[in-house]
């Protein structure tokens, strides 16, 4: 079973209370796991199992070890991802109807959901952002179709960024109004980038790039109707070289898929059609689900972090 116990700032005494009752059930859990016996508050695809998960990427301090102390005296153990650095990759999102105001930087902030402005951001989150750190070998690219131009989040230059929506919705503002006559300002460098041209540009010269000492680089396009599932393309590889190699080109849609061009493009390009779950998942799932599936293929060949040419 997953306890799951929220902490943020302020509410202490809100806080103290929903701890105190999350710990009453984790020690009856913990108290019924001891005798070796079954509870219905887990579930039977993993019988006995209870993992305390603490949300908002906060440590179980409160300004004292304590509340560790306890677990650990119950027997349970602290688990962690061990570190490891991905190989560089590039992400495309393929979207569709974005407003003029949108691509020109005039959206209203405290309205985000109008031009699916909060889309964007979401991607961008997924994309970049890891707990306590971003992602320096990847590259975000919101390809803009109706406008032909690109958005670049590049986790190599990214500064002052803050993984909420508001936050990276504000620097893309900033990126696209000064593109389009707007003041620059000293916070407007701050990752983004604006590129002319639309997804065939940019698979044109992401694929003319490619990891010292390496082959082509893959390109993946993530699909409900994939030929496998994104595991099995990167266990199986291709062409003699693994498909999770330095370098990864993945290409996503937006909620309304890909058009028939653009599906005949990535075909002539040589994309491999794959899929990370039997059902229609967000975008910035998806993105989640593409990075572990990828981190863990690397890790398991052995693959560091290699710069592009």
């Amino acid at each position: 079973s997953a306890l799951n116990i929220t902490r943020g700032h302020g509410a202490d005494n809100n806080l103290r209370g929903g701890f105190s009752e999350a710990w009453s059930v984790l020690a009856s859990l913990g108290a019924t796991l001891a005798r070796g016996k079954p509870t219905s508050a887990a579930p039977a695809t993993s019988p006995g199992a209870v993992m305390l998960v603490t949300l908002l990427s906060l440590p179980i301090v409160g300004g004292s070890t304590r509340a560790a102390d306890r677990l650990a005296s119950r027997g349970f153990e602290r688990a962690s991802p061990a570190p490891f650095a991905s190989g560089p990759r590039d992400l495309i999102v393929v979207c569709h109807r974005t407003p003029d105001k949108v691509a020109q930087g005039r959206f209203r902030l405290d309205n985000l959901p109008d031009g699916r402005v909060d889309l964007l951001a979401r991607c961008a989150s997924a994309a970049i952002f890891t707990s306590h750190g971003v992602r320096r070998e990847t590259r975000l690219w919101l390809a803009l179709q109706d406008q032909s131009v690109c958005l670049c989040l590049d986790g190599s230059t990214a500064r002052g960024m803050h993984p909420d929506e508001r936050t990276l919705a504000a620097a893309m503002k900033r990126t696209l109004a000064v593109e389009h006559g707007a003041t620059s300002r000293a916070d407007t460098a701050n990752g983004w980038s604006y590129h002319a041209g639309g997804l065939e540009q940019r698979l044109r010269e992401l694929r003319q790039q490619r990891p010292v000492s390496r082959g082509p680089r893959p390109i993946l396009q993530l699909h409900e109707d994939g030929e496998a599932t994104l595991q099995a393309l990167l266990a199986a590889g291709g062409g003699g070289q693994p498909a999770a190699s330095p370098g990864a080109v993945l290409v996503l849609g937006d909620q309304l898929g890909f058009t028939s061009g653009e599906e005949a493009l990535l075909a002539s390009a040589g994309a491999r059609r794959a899929t990370v779950s039997p059902r229609g998942l967000l975008t910035s799932h998806c993105i989640v689900l593409a990075h572990h599936a990828l981190d863990e293929a690397e890790a398991r060949v052995g693959l560091a972090a290699s710069p592009v040419e």
